[in-house]
C-alpha cells in the first residue's frame, strides 16, 4: 500500500506547490480504490517499454547494478522507434530531444549514459523509470507467466531487435551507435495490446480494491471514461450493488468536497497582498464556496479540515493560515500567509488564481487516480 505515513517521493509535487499539504490526503483517499497507478503513469506505451525492459532483465540476467544503465539506453532506443512509428505524433517525455536529433543530418544515433544522449535533463527522474518503475513493480505483472510469454514473443519476433538488445546489455551504458533508420524496424513493438497482452494489462493496470467492480461497471458503461469526476461517481453509485464500493465512492466524494473548496479559497486569498478582517467577513465567494457543497457521510481523512467549512469566513481563513503554517514548519520554510492585527498578509503568491464560476458541487481539483485509470482504459479499448 502507498502513503500510510509519509508521501512516496515518486508522487510528491516538486517544490512548494502544495501549501496546505493536501496531496497526501487525496492520494490516501484515492489509494482506497486504485492500488497502483499514479498521476503520471497513464501511458500504455510507456508501460510497454517498462515491461519489455523488465523481460530483458530477466532473460539476460542483468544484475541490479547494471539494470538502470541498460534501461536508460533501452528507453532511448524505444524513443526513436516510437518517433518513427508515430511520425512524430506520439507524445512522451523526451520527444523534443528525439525530434531535434532526427531533424539533423547525422546518419548514426548514439545510445548511452552520456549527457548528450540523454532524452531529458534527468532521464532517470523525468523519464519512464521515474514515473513507471514503482507502479510496475508493485502491481506484480512481471511475475505472470502469461505476460512473460507475451514479452518473449516480442523479443523473438525480430532477430535484429534481439541482437540490438544484446549489444545494449553488453555495453552497460557505454555508447552504442546504430543507423538512424534502424529503430524503425522495431515499430511492431508498439502495436496496440491485444490477446494475452491486453488481458494482462487489463488485469493488472486496471485493478481496483473493490474486486473489479470499477472495471465491471465501466465495461457496462464505457461512456464513463469521458465524463467528469462527480458525474462518474454519480453513475457508478447508482449502478453498483456493492456496499463496500459505495463507501469508497462516498469517501472520494466527501474528501473532494472538503479539499477542493479549501484549496480554492486559499488560492483566492493569494490574489491580494493584504486582507482586512472586514473584507474576509463580507466576501461572498468565500461564503458560497465553503457552504454550497454539503457532505453526505463521514470524511475520516479530512474530518478536522471539514470542520473549517462550518465556520464563518474569518475563522475559516485563520484555520487555513494555521494549516499552512504547520505544513511550512514541517518543511522548514516560511508561512505563505500570516495573521496581523487587522487581517492577513500574503507573503507568497505562487499558484494564486480565481475562478468566480467555480462550483464545489460540480468542479473538482484532485483526480484520486481515477483520471489515470480511465485514461488507461481508453487506450486499451
Amino acid at each position: 500500500m502507498y502513503f500510510l505515513t509519509l508521501q512516496d517521493p515518486n508522487y510528491l509535487v516538486k517544490g512548494s506547490r502544495d501549501p496546505l499539504g493536501f496531496q497526501v490526503l487525496w492520494q490516501d483517499a484515492g489509494r482506497e480504490l486504485i492500488p497502483h497507478l499514479s498521476t503520471v503513469s497513464g501511458n500504455i506505451r510507456d508501460f510497454q517499454v517498462m515491461a519489455l525492459a523488465d523481460y530483458c532483465r530477466q532473460v539476460f540476467r542483468i544484475n541490479d547494478r547494471d539494470y538502470l544503465p541498460f534501461f536508460l539506453c533501452f528507453e532511448q532506443l524505444m524513443a526513436y522507434t516510437r518517433f518513427i512509428e508515430s511520425k512524430g505524433y506520439d507524445g512522451f517525455n523526451g520527444i523534443d530531444k528525439v525530434r531535434r536529433v532526427m531533424s539533423g543530418n547525422d546518419k548514426q544515433l548514439s545510445l548511452s549514459l552520456n549527457n548528450r544522449d540523454q532524452l531529458l535533463s534527468s532521464q532517470k527522474s523525468y523519464g519512464i523509470w521515474g514515473k513507471y518503475n514503482r507502479p510496475f513493480r508493485d502491481m506484480g505483472i512481471s511475475s505472470d507467466l502469461r505476460f512473460f510469454q507475451t514479452q518473449e514473443a516480442k523479443l523473438e519476433t525480430s532477430k535484429d531487435f534481439k541482437q540490438t538488445v544484446e549489444k545494449l546489455v553488453a555495453k552497460k551504458g557505454a555508447p552504442l551507435t546504430i543507423a538512424r533508420e534502424w529503430p524503425g524496424e522495431f515499430e511492431f513493438l508498439f502495436a496496440k495490446p491485444a490477446n494475452d497482452e491486453k488481458i494482462c494489462y487489463i488485469q493488472y493496470l486496471l485493478a481496483d480494491n473493490s474486486r473489479g467492480e470499477l472495471l465491471r461497471l465501466t465495461n457496462e458503461s464505457p461512456e464513463l471514461a469521458g465524463m467528469g469526476f462527480y458525474e462518474q461517481l454519480d453513475i457508478l453509485g447508482v449502478r453498483t450493488t456493492d456496499p463496500a464500493f459505495l463507501e469508497q465512492l462516498a469517501s472520494l466524494r466527501n474528501t473532494e468536497r472538503v479539499l477542493s473548496p479549501l484549496n480554492r479559497i486559499f488560492r483566492y486569498l493569494q490574489n491580494k497582498s493584504h486582507w482586512t478582517f472586514a473584507e474576509l467577513d463580507e466576501d461572498m465567494l468565500i461564503t458560497n464556496w465553503s457552504k454550497s457543497a454539503p457532505l453526505n457521510g463521514p470524511v475520516p481523512l479530512t474530518a478536522e479540515l471539514a470542520g473549517l467549512l462550518d465556520l464563518d469566513n474569518r475563522e475559516l481563513v485563520i484555520g487555513l493560515v494555521k494549516r499552512n503554517s504547520e505544513v511550512c514548519a514541517r518543511r522548514g520554510s516560511e508561512p505563505w500567509i500570516t495573521v496581523t492585527s487587522d487581517g492577513i498578509d500574503i507573503n507568497h503568491f505562487e499558484g494564486a488564481f480565481t475562478h468566480e464560476g467555480y462550483d464545489p458541487l460540480t468542479d473538482n481539483d484532485y483526480g484520486y487516480f481515477l483520471n489515470t485509470w480511465f485514461h488507461i482504459y481508453r487506450q486499451l479499448n
